[in-house]
């Protein structure tokens, strides 16, 4: 081999050897990026809709009015979960004590500054802060307590779930209704009238057996079914526009053992699988669907999750972190970037999640396969913290609650408007969601299933447009199947589809400004919406 010839073959080699490892580098900071947890709070400058009020300071005329109490923020900005909501405020207020809310709205009323209660701000479309608005912070407000005997727990509505978990583990108890994460505040929950994967009851209202409530007069209220049941009504479900929901007691019950079994079938079979194997059996504790987002299965394989209870010899073992966030957040984190991404973490939960699951305790005599024991307690303690990522994006929450019977319809509808309008959809969670009898404003007109979408996207205004129609669409999808949508996330939808979805609006408004009649209490909904 002559001279020129080997020195062109050394070179190639090097360059192909350097390629290789500025691939396998490159390949690193990837794993590194997807996986480490954020050292630091997202930075949530973006704003959309473009509102340049919104990026503003709060109003000079406000400043000339000094509280008596120190505030934990004077002026300056506050966001949500969704980082698209940077708003200017008049400042926060750290609640501690009843006195602490009543001082504050006494000096709001008197220099007419709006009031927003605000717990962990997981609603999504500024539910919980105004333009400049005073905000109470409600997370120092966290005391509970718990009577065995009855199963009551009494608890300040700052308090969070995890807090409240973490009680009812030591005494052998658990929650009977939330959300399917543990962040949120008792306070946020109700204010939503949220639900979980606790089929039965579903939403929280059902367990409320009384709350107590600060007007915006100052008066101090207690309402439930039998006292003072209207307002009882309104408040649950009533994004904090009635008052301040101060404590609550609400039904738990016993941190019972579960097996857990997943099954998987095609999303059609799953209305009659639960109406067969679930629907009013007592034995099932826990059960919730899993639409796949594989390209191979997509929004048509389903994974039901069911949760049937058994008896564990021996203690009922504590909970305990489950552990391995940054495995998790690199798998999800994966999926984001497309279709190989999310057909490795469809076959990762299909296949090796019930091998590595830490299980109480495995029932080795089951024909197919071991069968996986977890506690009430193991299976509703997620605080998500895998979620949180390095990325320049936000995870956006939508939820649809559609007729039992349409279930097919409204996933075949979602899975054409998802691919036209190009959205990047995570995960989707079906529930159960029964009638709502309870609340002035129920999402829940019949029996449904309620439909947990989660959407990626990227933090600029494409993205944005791009989500707007597809949340827009969604909507139109629900309406047509004599469905509804949930209020707490984006308020991208018209005022056209919000009558049709809540006939009970208008209404609901009116009984606000009565409770109300100086309109001290406000949030970005009834602003928007009723204001």
């Amino acid at each position: 081999m002559n001279r020129p010839r080997r020195t062109f073959l050394k070179k190639s080699i090097f360059a192909f050897f350097i390629s290789i490892v500025g691939l396998a580098l490159l390949v690193v900071e990837k794993i590194f990026e997807y996986s480490l947890a954020p050292t630091a709070d997202k930075d949530c400058d973006f704003v959309y809709p473009i509102d340049e009020s919104q990026v503003q300071a709060p109003t000079d005329a406000l400043h000339h009015a000094t509280p008596s109490f120190g505030l934990e923020q004077s002026g300056g900005f506050i966001n949500d979960a969704s980082c698209l909501n940077k708003t200017p405020i008049y400042g926060i207020v750290k609640v501690r004590t009843v006195a602490d809310i009543q001082t504050a709205l006494t000096f709001a009323r008197e220099n007419r500054v709006k009031v927003t209660v605000a717990g962990q701000r997981h609603s999504m479309g500024g539910q919980s802060f105004s333009k400049d608005g005073l905000v109470l912070d409600m997370r120092d407000f966290n005391q509970i307590s718990v009577d065995k005997q009855s199963r009551v727990l009494t608890t300040q509505s700052g308090a969070t779930w995890a807090q409240i978990q973490s009680l009812l583990d030591a005494e052998g108890l658990s929650v009977k209704a939330m959300q399917s994460i543990n962040v949120p505040t008792v306070g946020g929950t109700l204010s939503v009238n949220a639900h979980g994967i606790a089929h039965d009851p579903g939403e929280i209202a059902p367990t409320v057996r009384r709350f107590r409530i600060m007007l915006s007069s100052g008066e101090i209220k207690a309402a439930s079914i039998d006292e003072n049941p209207e307002l009882f009504r309104l408040a649950i479900g009533g994004y904090g526009l009635f008052g301040v929901i101060l404590d609550a007691e609400l039904d738990v019950v016993a941190n019972e053992v579960y097996e857990w079994k997943t099954q998987y079938m095609n999303y059609t079979d799953f209305p009659d699988y639960y109406d067969r194997n679930v629907a009013g059996k007592n034995s099932i504790g826990l059960f919730y669907g899993r639409l796949s987002m594989s390209p191979s299965s997509y929004l048509t394989e389903t994974a039901l999750h069911t949760y049937e209870k058994r008896t564990l010899l021996g203690p009922v073992p504590a909970v305990t972190p489950v552990g391995h966030d940054w495995f998790v957040r690199l798998v999800l984190n994966f999926s984001k970037t497309g279709g190989f991404g999310r057909r490795v973490r469809w076959d990762l939960e299909k296949y090796a999640e019930p091998r590595v699951y830490p299980c109480v305790s495995r029932n080795q005599a089951m024909i197919r396969g071991e069968g996986c024991f977890v506690t009430r307690n193991h299976e509703m303690d997620d605080s998500m913290s895998y979620l949180k990522s390095r990325s320049r994006d936000t995870n956006i929450l939508q939820e649809y609650f559609i007729p039992r019977e349409k279930m097919a319809a409204f996933v075949d509808g979602m899975r054409a408007i998802v691919n036209d309008d190009l959205a990047n959809l995570l995960n989707v969670t079906i529930r159960v969601v029964h009638r709502d009898t309870i609340t002035a404003l129920p999402y829940a007109k019949q029996d449904v299933f309620a439909f947990v979408l989660y959407f990626n996207q990227k933090l600029n205004e494409t993205a944005s447009i791009r989500m707007r129609k597809t949340t827009s669409d969604l909507i139109d999808l629900a309406l047509r199947l004599n469905g509804t949508f949930y209020l707490p996330y984006q308020l991208y939808y018209s005022t056209e589809q919000l009558h049709r979805a809540y006939p009970e609006i208008d209404s609901f408004f009116a009984q606000k400004r009565s409770y109300d009649p100086i309109g001290l209490f406000t949030n970005k909904l009834y602003e928007k919406y009723g204001g």
